[in-house]
């Protein structure tokens, strides 16, 4: 195979344009990036459930979830109890009274605890004991109780109030899904907050593996928090920003929209895993997502509801002549305050108290998740209202649109016409729209050219898609179907603004959808075959698209050609049993050695390769020097990045 490239830049490609779009499904925030090691760390956890009235949806307290005597129920008393709390917003704390000489509580922790031999943490109590005088001691230990990684005196004094208690304990041997102990002696004392960190955690926040794997990526954005969380399964629950900033144990704690769904995205045949007990702690709230946003280099996008729950859940909405509805449109005025306002602001205040005074440079706003107009519902006035609310004031905030869940029904042309049809009286009106397609593997090979043709007025944001096969794997079909679709994503970087897999994590045995990209346990994290082509397109894209051609290419086989300042990024997807290789590249006319070439190739043994968390590498990776000739293996992605001179 030779490939021709020229001289001419064809289009402009931004380094934003490959992106993440995170919401925390599967457990991917507690339980998942969020370093916490313990579950309902503040006894206010709520169960929520399908209501008996179609389309409701209900919650009540569960505070003693994942909280339970370790010792002889006989020797000591747990109680929860609401009122005079830690925190008004989290009206509940515990209080452990032992009659004996000891007596010990233990946490669910999910799976338990995981501890590495040498590593740090940091145990911090908010607790309150008007006249206890003894000691409290942590333990963890493997789930046999046959090992301790842990084993410390925590110090504590004679308060009224509450007092933070705090220890750095290092754990001395390594255990998985372990246990986590709290001894106390003869004595009663409340507990508001109980919290167990890695002391490595990023930023003191973010759970490490599980960031570098997103830093890996290189992402130009990232999205956030939502997805159908954004809206809730009822206004109740949907994601409200400000409920998620301030000190940890002052954030108002909610239950999951993904606590409710009444549909599952598993293998036919399998029982669906329901999770009751999902919670938001908000331990990662707006500020922590502005945060990664920053240290990855990324763009935050935030996503804000608009007075709409889950269209596919829920007909309730504030109608748009409300004070309700005005309030929403506020709180977006205040969040552009909070992520950019000087610190005399009232938003930009608290963000510099949380410890960043600088803007955080917001640029973007998405306007609701997946709606669309219907009879009942009126998403293109409250869109409109947004608009025209926030440009009055902040006229450089770019927003995002939605074009519905979909792009195969007739909600995706109402919705491209809506906005067509006022952009040409407000350029500013749309950045650009939100477009989501969960299609089979088929469906991408037969939209490769989607966008070659596509309308070049305003700006498209893939923000949500993925290859589903029939079983739902994480499997290599899935990955090269979307690494193939991905060339013309990439040719067409012209109008593609922003681009976004989904969902990205899911905790094994917390899942309520699949495929997702990133899997992992309480130590252990793997990337599926889809998470290696997003790398690859995050990490070996330039600025601007080349002109090229391929002869010797064959149907099935995809190629695209970019370039920065320093290289060219030659791609070519076989998506064919068939090997062949490259054994020229002109470059302007002149003939290259492609013994200078690097080249970073992932290939599958067959299209069924896919992800066993724990196990292999699920796809074939490679970085080499290409030599005489670039082998081209079947069922394969390669990269060549070649030296500009």
């Amino acid at each position: 195979m030779k490939i021709t490239i020229g001289s001419k830049k064809t289009k402009f490609l931004s380094d934003k344009m490959f992106g993440l779009f995170f919401e925390d499904i599967n457990y991917g925030a507690d339980g998942g990036l969020y370093a916490e090691m313990i579950e309902n760390r503040q006894f206010n956890f709520r169960r929520g459930y399908i209501g008996k009235l179609p389309k409701s949806f209900e919650w009540e307290y569960a505070c003693g979830y994942g909280w339970q005597k370790f010792t002889e129920a006989e020797s000591c008393q747990m109680s929860f109890i609401e009122g005079n709390a830690l925190c008004e917003k989290n009206p509940h704390y515990m209080n452990f009274t032992v009659l004996a000489e000891e007596g010990a509580f233990t946490n669910k922790a999910y799976d338990g605890v995981c501890m590495k031999a040498g590593e740090n943490y940091k145990l911090l109590l908010w607790i309150r004991n008007p006249s206890y005088k003894g000691k409290l001691t942590l333990v963890c230990q493997s789930a046999e109780g046959d090992v301790e990684a842990v084993r410390a005196d925590v110090c504590v004094k004679e308060s009224d109030g509450w007092q933070k208690v705090e220890a750095t304990v290092k754990a001395e041997k390594t255990i998985k899904d372990g246990t986590f102990i709290i001894y106390q002696e003869k004595g009663s004392v409340d507990y508001g907050y109980v919290s167990l960190m890695p002391c490595n955690a990023v930023a003191g926040v973010f759970r490490k593996d599980l960031f570098d794997m997103l830093n890996a990526m290189r992402p130009g954005f990232l999205r956030f928090p939502g997805g159908c969380i954004v809206e809730g399964a009822v206004l109740s629950n949907r994601y409200n920003w400000k409920d998620t900033v301030g000190l940890p144990w002052e954030r108002r704690w909610n239950w999951s929209r993904w606590a409710v769904h009444d549909f599952y995205m598993g293998q036919p045949g399998t029982k669906p895993i329901y999770t009751p007990y999902y919670n938001q702690s908000y331990g990662i709230g707006f500020y922590e997502y502005f945060l990664i946003s920053e240290l990855m280099g990324a763009k935050p996008l935030p996503v804000l509801s608009v007075g709409i729950a889950c269209q596919f859940q829920s007909e309730e909405l504030v109608p748009i002549d409300s004070p309700e509805f005005d309030e929403y449109v506020q709180s977006a005025l205040d969040l552009i305050e909070f992520a950019n306002g000087d610190v005399n602001t009232k938003w930009g205040k608290l963000r510099a108290e949380m410890g960043h005074p600088d803007s955080f440079n917001l640029e973007y706003i998405g306007i609701g998740n997946e709606q669309w107009e219907t009879e009942r519902v009126d998403f293109f006035d409250r869109y409109r209202a947004f608009e025209k609310a926030i440009h009055a004031k902040y006229p450089e905030i770019e927003l995002c649109g939605s074009a519905g869940p979909d792009v195969t029904s007739d909600r995706y042309p109402r919705g491209w016409n809506f906005y067509r049809e006022e952009c040409p009286k407000n350029p500013k009106f749309t950045a650009a729209v939100d477009e989501h397609y969960y299609m089979p593997p088929e469906w991408f090979y037969e939209h490769i050219h989607m966008y070659d043709d596509f309308p070049r007025d305003i700006p498209v944001f893939a923000g949500e898609y993925a290859a589903h096969c029939e079983k739902k794997q994480n499997n290599w079909k899935a990955g090269l179907a979307e690494a193939s679709f991905m060339t013309g994503l990439e040719r067409n970087g012209d109008v593609i603004r922003f681009a976004s897999v989904a969902p990205l994590f899911a905790r094994k045995n917390y899942f309520q959808w699949i495929p997702d990209f990133i899997w992992f346990d309480g130590d252990t994290v793997m990337g599926t075959p889809g998470y290696y082509v997003q790398q690859m397109y995050g990490v070996y894209t330039g600025n601007a698209a080349v002109e090229h051609s391929a002869d010797g290419l064959e149907e099935r086989m995809y190629t695209a050609v970019s370039c920065d300042d320093e290289n060219y990024y030659v791609k070519l997807i076989n998506s064919t049993e068939k090997e062949t290789s490259i054994d020229s590249i002109l470059i302007e006319g002149n003939s290259i050695s492609l013994a200078d070439a690097k080249v970073m190739q992932m290939s599958g043994e067959s299209l069924d390769t896919e992800n066993v968390l724990g196990g292999e590498t699920p796809v074939k990776l490679e970085q080499k020097k290409a030599g005489n000739e670039v082998h081209i293996p079947a069922l394969s992605c390669t990269v060549l990045v070649i030296k500009r001179v």
